[in-house]
């Protein structure tokens, strides 16, 4: 039961990094390729601030998501900037940039070390240690997420979004200012990657700077793809199959030495697959 509880909490956090990635690439058309970096930010805040500094759950997701909300505002300048291929590009390197920036500031995040002993989510003195108890309230955050994207995307501020995404120069000769919906789409959609980020971190009790790479970031997207792309539901599906493929690795009896390598092997496949296949992913409305 412990195990299925485990489960069920990581693809509970992970439909909350993979609807607000969807948010940005498939009812968007904003390709990114460093949602990890959001997603470590508000892991790290939460840990550093719980941890170290006495803070409770609640205002260090608070604070994780402001920190998070700040550096996605000034990345978004330049990113937004840019277009296809150039803009793919300019995101890895943010990536980089986040990535380097936890493993070397080691006054601050403890670099290769990681942080140890963050404290588990305790809210109006009520504690959320036992697994059931943070299921339920991952759960809680994930229909809060989902509600609000659903009620945004259907929303006349959604339709326009999605005239930006089909085609921003029209968009812009109706009158819309793109690069301001843009960037309004890029800060939320880093907003909820901190929320998710903060569970992670309190689930876990310990962070590195591995967990936040630029694989995390390449995975978070298949994930949305395999769901497919401007549909919600699709990135709860696409969240639970890429979670449950590793665990269906280790039931088929491979030798646990060559796991990590199977399972990149199968994301890569699985890619490939869905590009020449099915571009729009299981549910999707848009090709990527």
């Amino acid at each position: 039961m412990d195990y299925v509880l485990h489960l069920l909490i990581l693809i509970s956090i992970f439909s909350i990094l993979a609807i607000s990635l969807n948010y940005m690439a498939g009812f968007t058309g904003i390709v990114s390729v460093h949602h990890a970096s959001f997603y470590g930010l508000g892991a790290y805040a939460t840990a550093i601030l719980t941890s170290r500094y006495g803070f409770t759950f609640l205002p260090s997701v608070v604070a994780g998501v402001a920190i998070t909300a700040l550096f996605a505002w000034l990345a978004s300048y330049p990113i937004l900037r840019l277009r296809h291929d150039s803009q793919i590009l300019v995101s890895i390197g943010l990536s980089f940039i986040v990535f380097n920036l936890m493993l070397n500031w080691t006054d601050l995040t403890d670099g290769p070390l990681g942080i140890k002993g963050i404290h588990a989510p305790t809210i109006l003195g009520f504690s959320f240690f036992q697994k059931p108890l943070f299921l339920l309230l991952v759960l809680a955050a994930l229909a809060l997420t989902y509600w609000f994207f659903r009620h945004l995307t259907l929303s006349p501020y959604g339709t326009i979004l999605k005239g930006i995404r089909e085609n921003p120069t029209v968009a812009s000769v109706n009158g819309h200012a793109v690069t301001r919906y843009q960037r309004s789409v890029f800060v939320m959609g880093a907003v909820f990657a901190a929320l998710a980020g903060s569970f992670i971190a309190t689930f876990l009790t310990f962070i590195e700077p591995k967990l936040f790479d630029l694989m995390l970031s390449v995975f978070i997207l298949v994930m949305v793809i395999l769901g497919g792309l401007g549909n919600l539901k699709g990135s709860i599906a696409g969240a639970a199959i890429m979670i449950l493929i590793p665990e269906l690795l280790r039931f088929a009896g491979f030798p646990a030495s060559i796991i990590g390598e199977l399972q990149q092997m199968t994301y890569g496949l699985i890619l490939m697959l869905l590009m020449f296949f099915r571009p729009e992913g299981l549910f999707g409305e848009y090709k990527i």
